[in-house]
């Protein structure tokens, strides 16, 4: 009687080694997938560094303040058309002029720079 029982004891703790193995394994293959080393990045420096180049253009000094609908105030058109096309390139979001009345207690972004500076 003995024996049968240590036999039957044997036995279970047996089949649920075999079980617990079994999910050690999958949850090891579950995990290999999802944090392995087969992730592909697809971002690319070199394409984006090369997409904002073509943002560059000719800037004004001239301050003619336009109101971009981000919410933003930038110094002239020519600075609004530059930021528009980073924010795209960057971003994935397209910017239109707004009233100024969209902007009228906002500061311009890019004089923001010299109250830091004073």
């Amino acid at each position: 009687m003995k024996f049968m029982t240590a036999t039957v004891v044997a036995m279970l703790l047996a089949c649920s080694s075999v079980v617990d193995a079994l999910s050690r394994d999958r949850m090891l293959e579950v995990v290999g997938k999802v944090h392995g080393r087969n992730i592909k990045l697809d971002y690319d420096d070199l394409a984006e560094d090369r997409a904002e180049k073509k943002c560059y253009g000719e800037f004004t000094r001239d301050i003619d303040p336009v109101c971009g609908s981000n919410g933003k105030k930038y110094t002239n058109l020519s600075m609004f058309n530059y930021r528009k096309c980073m924010i795209m390139i960057q971003e994935g979001t397209e910017i239109t002029l707004e009233p100024m009345e969209f902007c009228k207690d906002v500061e311009m972004e890019d004089m923001e720079h010299i109250d830091e500076e004073e």
